[in-house]
């Protein structure tokens, strides 16, 4: 446990926090434009220029509607836009996405475009990561931070946590 621990922090934990700070970007962009329909045009031209298949929705988030690949992930091409609040799902902005999705199918998820360039056994450990998987791999790295944390310090968790909240009182007195 300990060496995957290790291997966490070491080897995967640059490319955690690279993807943790494009979904920060993405959550927090600003709208391409006042118009959420010019800015969604911007978002799907980008991927008509860079001939990438649109983002599909988790199957957990799967729309009705099935395109070639997939659904496209309405709520994630909204972020992109800058407009996540905006109803993509209207029939104006429906029709400029699946115009999008016929000509550029759908991917297999909704994939950043940091590429992660850890390996594992000489292989990259991941060929992309997803904005929903985000917040699973950063539990995964938070734990085995603590694993190394406890073991190297020796304390069990309940001592490590007393440890922390003195650390933190001491901090915020002085």
């Amino acid at each position: 446990m300990l060496t995957w621990a290790l291997r966490w922090m070491d080897d995967l934990a640059d490319d955690v926090l690279a993807a943790r700070a494009e979904r920060d970007s993405i959550d927090a962009r600003p709208p391409a434009h006042p118009d959420p329909l010019v800015a969604l045009q911007a978002v799907l031209d980008d991927f008509r220029r860079r001939g990438q298949p649109l983002p599909t929705a988790p199957a957990r988030l799967a729309t009705e509607w099935r395109g070639r690949g997939g659904s496209p992930n309405f709520a994630y091409l909204a972020r992109l836009a800058g407009h996540p609040s905006y109803p993509f799902r209207k029939a104006c902005s429906r029709r400029l996405i699946e115009e999008a999705a016929r000509d550029l199918g759908a991917d297999t998820d909704s994939p950043l475009r940091h590429v992660p360039q850890a390996q594992v056994d000489g292989q990259r450990w991941l060929e992309q990561i997803s904005y929903y998987d985000v917040g699973q791999f950063e539990r995964l790295l938070q734990v085995s931070c603590w694993i190394v944390i406890a073991y190297l310090s020796g304390l069990r968790d309940s001592e490590n946590r007393a440890e922390l909240h003195l650390m933190q009182h001491s901090a915020g007195s002085k």
